[in-house]
């Protein structure tokens, strides 16, 4: 009984701790996007994991850091904008993409139904659209407009 009682104590001290320990950079901030409708251009340095219906995505190096996306989608038209080797443009149907670690800059144009989540340090150029919903450094959620926004991504206050 008497171990019951410590292992119970012993649980009831460790998960508190256990919850709160969320990796994360100090000084990154968050936006997630969902339904977009519309176009927006991010400069980041973190990682972004993004779909969409239909789109045209632009993906590069921002600063001197090299990127390795990885972008899957039907039918994917590649282009290399800048004559480097890599594929910067990528047009087509059901797209995903992940970039992780490095700074670049994103741009997603003409997109429908478009979802996407950042975290890093940078700043968010514009979102623009007819729908969708965004929230940014963990605040609340908030409606696309027609009129194009940009933000900086912002560290994220720790819960109590």
């Amino acid at each position: 009984m008497r171990r019951l009682v410590v292992l119970t104590t012993l649980l009831a001290l460790a998960l508190p701790a256990a919850s709160s320990a969320a990796v994360r950079a100090p000084g990154d901030g968050t936006l997630s996007v969902r339904d977009l409708d519309g176009s927006i251009t991010v400069l980041a340095k973190g990682g972004v994991i993004g779909r969409c219906s239909q789109c045209v995505l632009i993906l590069d190096e921002w600063k001197t850091d090299e990127i390795l996306p990885v972008v899957t989608g039907a039918g994917v038209n590649r282009t290399d904008l800048d004559d480097d080797g890599s594929k910067e443009r990528f047009a087509g149907k059901d797209l995903r993409w992940k970039v992780m670690g490095g700074s670049f800059s994103m741009k997603v144009r003409n997109g429908v139904d478009v979802d996407l989540s950042l975290v890093g340090k940078g700043r968010v150029l514009g979102i623009r659209g007819t729908n969708g919903t965004y929230v940014l450094n963990g605040g609340d959620l908030q409606f696309v407009l027609l009129t194009s926004l940009s933000f900086q991504l912002n560290p994220v206050a720790p819960n109590p």
